[in-house]
């Protein structure tokens, strides 16, 4: 059966993150299907994608983004309106970050405590939480189907939104395991490595991140400057780079601290890599991490980055019990320096990410469109 399918989010642009990303993959898969697909977005600065587009209101405020969305998607010609983050005329809504309620409260942990107060005593800060309360709760209330994109993230939405009981199901994300794949690493790591400069007696590790506070730069910076020079970290991501360069300025680890910006082409990144570092505060199920792991790439990350729920602590990496310790995080890059361990953790690695495949990830979502048709001809 042939189905119009809306997909509902900010922006429109496979460059932007993880979510814009998966969109964007996905909107391809349902392409290929030979199902119509309609994109409401208040950007689209990246074309080359057969979508119909509608183009939504930029709104700061989450309740006044998520009234502005109704009123269009409500009239879109479609069977499925799939939303990701704006507003709550879904059929099934699919919040990557899982709740932002939480997201939010992790990422006000990742900031000093006198910051933090800041934050949280400004007037429009409040009034903007105020916002996203109102709005993920009736985002979460009104949705036939929550797809959480981990076990921990389904059990958190479930805890905290009591109501949803029976609605939430669980379809993990998913990679292009042809694409992100250690016979792909092995065949372009010279040529990688080659052009960063990088020797083959060094130890790179990458942080892959747009958010560098949230996503734990600040405690990998940290332990890297306890290591020896014979290592590298590599970060990409578009974040606020030059800060974190006027932070480095005239400390020891400054010419071992590569700064790439944006990245489009990641098989490329993760093949001059050794180890990939996520030592999130909060990532409801980080595509880089599941990208690195199916590459044979050794994972640091924390329990609270949902890509880790199949994960064992010193099997496929490490596993750290909580965001925001240098220590912690120095000794598990320290024991990943040694070459033999770095390879039984590969292999382990890719034999958990190559699981992980994108098809098998839409394939669930497919099904959840049936399971949401079919109860909607049963009423």
């Amino acid at each position: 059966m042939t189905l119009r399918v809306a997909l509902v989010l900010r922006r429109f642009d496979p460059r932007a993150g993880g979510l814009e990303r998966w969109t964007w993959q996905f909107a391809e898969h349902l392409i290929g299907l030979g199902h119509e697909v309609h994109v409401a977005a208040t950007a689209f600065p990246h074309p080359g994608l057969p979508v119909v587009e509608h183009l939504l209101p930029d709104e700061a405020s989450p309740w006044h983004q998520g009234e502005r969305t109704q009123a269009i998607v409500r009239g879109l010609p479609c069977d499925i309106v799939h939303d990701a983050e704006c507003g709550w005329a879904a059929d099934v809504f699919h919040p990557h970050a899982g709740s932002r309620v939480l997201n939010l409260r992790r990422d006000l942990a990742a900031f000093d405590p006198a910051r933090r107060l800041r934050i949280e005593l400004s007037p429009r800060f409040r009034r903007w939480r105020r916002d996203l309360r109102r709005a993920e709760a009736r985002q979460m209330a009104s949705a036939r189907a929550i797809v959480a994109v981990s076990r921990s993230v389904a059990e958190a939405i479930e805890r905290d939104y009591p109501a949803t009981r029976g609605r939430v199901f669980a379809v993990p994300n998913g990679i292009d395991t042809r694409v992100f794949a250690p016979a792909v690493r092995a065949g372009l790591r010279d040529m990688a490595r080659r052009a960063l400069g990088l020797g083959d007696d060094i130890v790179v590790f990458l942080m892959v991140a747009q958010n560098f506070r949230l996503k734990g730069l600040d405690t990998a910076l940290a332990a890297f400057a306890r290591l020896g020079a014979s290592a590298r970290l590599l970060v990409a991501g578009d974040g606020p780079i030059e800060h974190y360069r006027r932070r480095l300025a005239g400390m020891p680890i400054t010419d071992r601290v590569m700064f790439l910006g944006l990245v489009e082409r990641m098989p490329e990144l993760y093949a001059a890599a050794d180890i990939l570092l996520h030592p999130t505060f909060h990532d409801a199920c980080s595509l880089a991490t599941l990208e690195a792991l199916a590459c044979g790439l050794p994972v640091i990350t924390t329990r609270v980055n949902g890509a880790a729920d199949d994960m064992t602590d010193g099997r496929e990496g490490f596993v750290l019990p909580r965001a925001g310790d240098p220590a912690a995080l120095a000794a598990a890059m320290h024991a990943l320096l040694d070459a033999e361990r770095r390879r039984a953790c590969g292999g382990a690695a890719a034999r958990l990410g190559q699981s992980r495949d994108f098809a098998v990830n839409c394939a669930g979502i497919l099904a959840l469109y049936d399971r949401v048709l079919e109860a909607g001809r049963a009423q």
